[in-house]
């Protein structure tokens, strides 16, 4: 009796368009699991910070005077310390940096809101920055701003305000020193807003920034809730 059997050349022939196949579906299945890993830390971030307000409320029966209004760039700040010191202590941040975040080894070495400016266009003037958001600069983020590492390894940046030191400014490394620490990738800005009745974690505002390819955190926040 004849037997059929598959031949050499048809098993190395199959098994070369299956590698083919897997090299060119492969990188793109890693890129989706690591966005899905981003988006559900960002959302862990997220929450955190925002049952955190709610703690607060549940504290003190109000919020601090520490949020920009609604829709608005104006803002309240007479109580920006008792709130960083009231989300200390509920968030209780396992390494706390008051400045030179980066010489300290709290953070790696990011960006700032002026070189990544100048890094999506090197003609850019940054003069408006320098002026106008200069707690998000590199040197700020670096060397003055008050930082935090949470448990998990959450980094909280906060905007510098010189004697305050804490702001309805703030940025988050949702995965902390794990690469890529660039903005709009891992790294996100984020602001504390209020209609006066309440106070929420916004994705949207000012001295806000993302890097080349990142997505803002407003594309970040409507992501998690698709």
């Amino acid at each position: 009796m004849n037997k059929s059997a598959f031949t050499m050349a048809e098993v190395l022939i199959t098994l070369g368009i299956i590698g083919i196949v897997a090299a060119m579906t492969l990188p793109a299945l890693i890129n989706k699991a690591e966005e899905y890993i981003l988006k559900q830390q960002f959302k862990k971030v997220y929450n955190t910070l925002q049952n955190a307000q709610l703690r607060i409320y549940a504290d003190t029966e109000s919020y601090y005077n520490c949020y920009y209004y609604k829709n608005t760039a104006q803002t309240k700040s007479s109580d920006c310390r008792l709130m960083g010191e009231h989300l200390k202590k509920i968030l209780n941040p396992v390494v706390v940096c008051n400045d030179s975040a980066y010489a300290k080894g709290c953070i790696p070495e990011y960006e700032g809101m002026d070189t990544v400016t100048l890094e999506n266009n090197p003609d850019a003037n940054i003069d408006y920055i320098l002026t106008s958001c200069p707690g998000f600069t590199q040197t700020s983020i670096l060397n003055k701003n008050v930082t935090w590492v949470l448990k998990d390894g959450t980094i909280l940046g906060w905007y510098n305000y010189n004697i305050v030191g804490y702001g309805p400014l703030i940025y988050v490394d949702i995965n902390g020193n794990k690469r890529p620490n660039k903005w709009g990738y891992d790294i996100f800005p984020m602001i504390w807003r209020s209609d006066e009745q309440r106070v929420w974690l916004d994705a949207d505002g000012v001295c806000t920034f993302t890097q080349k390819g990142g997505k803002s955190s407003k594309q970040m926040l409507q992501d998690i809730w698709k």
